[in-house]
């Protein structure tokens, strides 16, 4: 059988660059605003690593960032750079001049520009492109296009020309070769919604994503997964239950109930107030109800700042980051004023006012202990209206918390022996009964167990050789002494 013969690869046509030009002339403009907005540098900054000078960086470094990464998925789909047609790496090479202020258009002709295609020093230069570190982002958003996510964040009215760009150079960068897979459809359509929908970062906050080959049948697998929680999890079961049959009656054309998603989660810490919100914002997202389903975690020092005017813009922004899935505000109620010049107040009518623009594409949990969460709700008539579903933790057990220990051994590849279990339990059954409400429950099992993986590494440091039983095996002399370790915990938690 014969091998198919290779598809000719389009040349460069003027059409080709009219169309790279018109596209270049417009971001080039939009890059030239953006230079002047204070706004914009400051979220640039924001968003830059630590050890790189964002200060160094305009808005086409920014934009050349996205359109490299752009190529370099294209590489990855493509799965070598050599595979990548001639027009694709001529518009890199392209763009790249452009936004750098350089017009191959007034340089060369169209025999010329397909010339330098051919020319040895091209690859050289598609390689010198991509190496080139236009801009250093937080390691959180290495994967994500930086110039989308800034303009939403800061509101600004050219981020749809830009995301239009974005999407069009990755349309043409993936049918440079005037064909288009069903692999390459779907890359188009993830790359879609990543520069349409883009992750929006802010400071005081926590982003948690959706992982990429996530369902719903996976989420509620999590869910059981969980050690203890029995009330909670039929909680989660029940409303996911609920929102199934509202779609199914939607789609059928019967009424549906309209009923408020937010919630209020009332708990002491460490009992998996944020671990569930992450699954309902995942439950949300495969039933249809949220774009997005990510979680934003935050609290009253994210939402709230010490001056005129600053906490409506803190508050607006943690808000914007959180649309089209979950917003977490742990310890809600310190948002209630707290006297003279308190912008507590602020932040909690911009967040009602949000919560009824953005009502179908926006969850709010609110969490805290349960006493001052029954404070807060009543404090306001706008809080009580759209917060209407409670969910409560409750301590875990002492068996509970041993489950929990035995799970942080296993993920970080230890063993616990027969006899360092027996004194961990005697720990565990007396911080449960001496515990108070702010007993650090799960946080506090973490910690307890990194303490005791220290007190392994100093035991077997000088031990030789050092064998893979020595360096997994947690013994009874790794787990501290039984009253002072007690007694320090629910010491510290008493400070805090």
């Amino acid at each position: 059988m014969e091998n198919s013969p290779k598809p000719i690869q389009p040349e460069i046509s003027i059409e080709f660059i009219e169309l790279l030009k018109e596209e270049c002339a417009k971001v080039s403009i939009i890059c030239q605003n953006l230079n002047a907005d204070q706004k914009f540098a400051n979220a640039v900054a924001s968003l830059a690593a630590t050890d790189f000078n964002a200060q160094t960086s305009n808005a086409a470094h920014i934009l050349l960032r996205d359109v490299v990464s752009l190529f370099n998925k294209v590489v990855t789909l493509q799965g070598d750079v050599a595979k990548m047609p001639i027009r694709a790496k001529f518009l890199l090479i392209y763009v790249y001049e452009s936004l750098r202020g350089k017009d191959l258009s007034n340089t060369y002709n169209i025999e010329k520009m397909n010339a330098l295609t051919k020319a040895e020093p091209f690859n050289k230069n598609i390689s010198t492109v991509r190496e080139t570190s236009f801009f250093q982002s937080v390691a959180t958003m290495n994967e994500e296009f930086l110039m989308p996510s800034i303009l939403q964040k800061i509101k600004n009215e050219n981020a749809s020309g830009i995301a239009s760009f974005l999407n069009r150079i990755a349309t043409l960068l993936v049918k440079a070769d005037n064909r288009i897979s069903k692999k390459e459809k779907e890359f188009l359509i993830k790359i879609s919604e990543k520069i349409n929908h883009p992750k929006i970062i802010v400071s005081k906050a926590k982003y948690n994503e959706v992982p990429e080959d996530d369902t719903l049948e996976k989420v509620l697998a999590e869910l059981h997964e969980l050690i203890g929680m029995v009330g909670i999890k039929k909680n989660v079961e029940d409303l996911t239950n609920f929102l199934k049959v509202q779609k199914i009656r939607e789609r059928e054309g019967l009424k549906t109930m309209n009923t408020s998603p937010h919630m209020v989660f009332m708990g002491p810490p460490g009992t998996g107030k944020t671990t569930v919100a992450r699954l309902l914002g995942r439950v949300y997202k495969h039933l249809g109800y949220l774009e997005k389903g990510h979680l934003i975690e935050t609290d009253r020092a994210g939402m709230v700042a010490g001056y005129v005017g600053q906490t409506a813009i803190k508050t607006d922004e943690i808000i914007t980051s959180a649309l089209g899935g979950v917003l977490f505000i742990d310890e809600a109620y310190s948002l209630t004023s707290n006297g003279f010049n308190d912008f507590g107040g602020e932040a909690i009518e911009i967040l009602l006012k949000r919560m009824e623009d953005h009502r179908d594409n926006f969850v709010v949990v609110v969490a805290g202990y349960p006493d001052e969460m029954q404070i807060f709700i009543q404090s306001n008539p706008g809080l009580q209206s759209r917060f209407n579903r409670y969910f409560e933790f409750d301590h875990f057990t002492a068996e509970e918390l041993m489950q929990i220990f035995k799970l942080n051994v296993k993920k970080a590849d230890f063993i616990l022996t027969e006899e360092a279990e027996d004194k961990l339990n005697e720990i565990l059954i007396k911080l449960h009964e001496k515990r108070d409400r702010s007993f650090g429950n799960a946080r506090t099992i973490r910690n307890l167990f990194e303490k005791i993986i220290e007190r392994q590494a100093n035991r077997i440091v000088s031990i030789t050789p050092i064998t893979k039983d020595l360096l997994m095996n947690l013994t009874e002399e790794d787990i501290p002494e039984i009253n002072a370790t007690v007694k320090s915990i629910l010491l510290f938690q008493e400070e805090e």
